[in-house]
Order: C-alpha cells, then structure tokens, then sequence
C-alpha cells in the first residue's frame, strides 16, 4: 500500500511544477451556510464569494472579489413575549490582491483585499440601509496540487465598518480550493486550399 501512496505521490509532485505565470487566470472563491441556536433564539446565515483576478507577473494576482450575504436572525423580545425576525442582506465589491512568493508545489500565499459595503437590513415593520468600506489581510500557505489547483490555508482579519456603526474585526481560519486557467492559445491559421 506504501507503494502506492509513494508512486502517487511522485506522480503529483512530477505533473505539479506548480508555477502561478503571468497570463494565468486565477478564479475562486467561498460559501459558508451556518445555522445557530441561542436559547428561544436561532439565526441563519448564507453567503457566497467569488474571485477573479490575472497573474500580472509571476507570483502576483490582480483581480476582483465580489461577496453577497443574507442572514436572519429569530430573537424573542420579552416585552412584547414575541418573536421578532430581522433579515440582512449585505454585498462587498472590491480589489483582490494575491501573492505567491517560492518556486516549489507549496508556497507562501499573501492576501489584501479592500471592499465597499452594502447592508439592507428588515424587520417587522422597517426597512434600514447603510453603507461601509472592509479591510481584508491574510497569510497562508497553497499547495498545488498540480500547475491548475491550489488548495490554500490562511489565517485572516477581516476588519469592517459601518456609516455611524462601531468597526468590527474578525479573525479566523480559512480553507479554500482555487483553481489557475491557461489563456487559450490562438490556432494556427490553416493555409488555404488551392
């Protein structure tokens, strides 16, 4: 069985040279769904993010990171001995800066993300919006699995504000696939026949 795992393995690391070229496109992303409970109370979240971006020189990406989030939260308000549901609807646009420092199959990965905010919020009888800016940092490491996937670790900060809202900083730990596209070669144009 060794044998095996040690012939795959060759294999990967031989197919995998496991180099992020100028030229290359660079596409991925996140989803998270989550749901809590707290007592009586219980929330939901669901959110998707995507990025695109282009190797601009070996190791550096340049793209874009778009993000859209919805959230409810069931809370019970004891004056009212009531349930109270408040649903959230919240994008973020923004720059995508990735960079992959190393030759090897396993790199450094440096991330740096800058984004405006949107937040739709609802409840009961109202309806409030209000806008912001999110910093995004983050450092890791990528292995390719071959010239095309990377399966990448980070450890993250995410700091975001609202138009007269305190900010708030989040740090965590993210594991994600992502996948580098060659360009289409152009074909050769084929003489005409005579």
């Amino acid at each position: 069985m060794k044998k095996y795992w040690a012939i795959i393995f060759v294999l990967l690391s031989f197919f995998a040279s496991a180099q992020v070229e100028k030229g290359k496109y660079f596409v991925g992303g996140s989803a998270d769904i989550n749901v809590s409970f707290i007592g009586k109370n219980s929330g939901f979240n669901l959110g998707v993010s995507p990025n695109f971006g282009v190797v601009v020189v070996r190791g550096f990406v340049v793209g874009a990171r778009y993000s859209f989030n919805i959230s409810s939260a069931k809370n019970f308000d004891n004056n009212k001995q009531e349930f109270v549901t408040t649903t959230t609807y919240s994008s973020a646009i923004g720059a995508l800066f990735r960079y992959y420092p190393g030759k090897k199959q396993l790199k450094g990965v440096i991330v740096f993300n800058p984004a405006y905010l949107t937040t739709t919020t609802m409840r009961k009888s109202s309806v409030s919006g209000t806008h912001g800016f999110a910093l995004y940092g983050a450092a890791g490491i990528a292995y390719f699995v071959n010239d095309h996937i990377s399966i990448e670790t980070l450890l993250y900060a995410n700091v975001s504000g609202y138009k007269k809202v305190l900010p708030t900083t989040r740090i965590g730990l993210s594991v994600g696939i992502f996948v580098f596209l060659d360009k289409k070669k152009k074909e050769e144009a084929l003489p005409k026949a005579e």
